[in-house]
């Protein structure tokens, strides 16, 4: 029945955004005990091998534009999720995810740089929204709170708005999930170059050469049994699991309807960040208002004023491609 099919659907949108919201304080856990590069890389290359492994033709039929469009999206998502997870070194969880949910009201003034798509007035009036929710968040006692964490967060939208936008573009020519899947192998090869590279750097330079936060990535990594599961949620389900979830859901509603859903996720990250590191994640007054101003910016931002059919274009597997959650680190 429909009925069953759209709640279904829901759903499985529903749990990735949950999942996704888990994944901001797991992650800052992993990384009292692991340098960032060393995790990111463990993390997207065992998801990069898992996913090669459940599409395997698709990736034997790619082409040079295909593989190209891969790699594209595969360094932007791949740098957005390094600086992303540095910035969980300097700032909370919950800012973090509402930060990184600024995303979504960017992605239209990204298609413009790009392809000189105009915004339309949902899409102005969410960045105003959002704007203001941000400035509240990041000043939620009246004073500037930001921090090197906050900016930096702040600074990988920008670099999420491309990767959606391009997302967008390259999606109605190649196979949606084709190049899902490149792109996770390409962000895998970018962390891995990366940690290579501190490593060529210790080499040629000596340890000393290397700044105090590169300095961690030349010790072992602690492969303890809470490390372990850890790294192995991070990949398996909040990569791969919600991966296969996000793109059966969002197939069956809307672009506008799943990015509803979506703006959920930090919310969620909120949640779990205060369940688990206690109320002084979330500083509150100001701030949940900016919350609250954020969240209503993205359902904005992706909602149709006037005639037409709400929702975007298709992509090449059928997927609409308009939703543009916020990258979970």
């Amino acid at each position: 029945m429909k009925l069953k099919a759209n709640v279904a659907a829901d759903g499985a949108i529903l749990l990735t955004t949950i999942i996704w919201g888990t994944t901001f304080i797991v992650a800052r856990e992993v990384l009292d005990t692991w340098p960032p590069v060393s995790y990111l890389a463990v993390r997207m290359t065992t998801a990069a091998l898992i996913l090669a492994a459940l599409f395997p033709r698709r990736l034997a039929r790619a082409d040079r534009a295909a593989v190209r469009a891969g790699v594209t999206l595969g360094l932007l998502i791949g740098g957005g999720v390094l600086g992303l997870t540095v910035a969980l070194l300097y700032t909370t969880p919950a800012r973090t995810a509402f930060i990184a949910s600024l995303t979504t009201p960017l992605v239209p003034f990204a298609a413009y740089a790009l392809f000189r798509e105009r915004p339309g007035r949902e899409n102005l009036a969410g960045v105003a929204l959002a704007t203001v929710g941000g400035a509240l968040v990041l000043a939620p006692a009246g004073r500037w709170d930001a921090n090197a964490g906050d900016i930096l967060a702040l600074g990988c939208t920008l670099l999420f708005a491309t990767h959606v936008a391009l997302l967008g573009h390259y999606a109605r020519r190649h196979d949606a999930r084709l190049l899902s899947v490149l792109q996770i192998i390409a962000a895998a090869a970018v962390l891995c170059s990366a940690w290579l590279a501190v490593w060529v750097w210790a080499a040629a330079g000596g340890e000393g050469s290397l700044p105090a936060g590169l300095a961690r990535e030349l010790s072992p990594p602690p492969w303890d049994a809470r490390a372990a599961w850890q790294i192995a949620y991070l990949s398996v389900v909040a990569t791969v699991v919600t991966f296969l979830l996000w793109t059966w859901g969002q197939a069956r509603m809307p672009a506008a309807h799943a990015a509803v859903i979506f703006s959920l996720e930090p919310v969620f990250a909120t949640l779990f960040a205060v369940m688990a590191r206690g109320p002084g994640e979330w500083p509150g007054g100001r701030a949940n208002w900016g919350a609250l101003l954020i969240v209503s910016g993205v359902v904005v931002s992706e909602i149709k004023w006037g005639k037409g059919k709400a929702g975007k274009k298709e992509g090449g597997d059928g997927t609409e491609t308009g939703a543009a959650p916020a990258g979970a680190p």
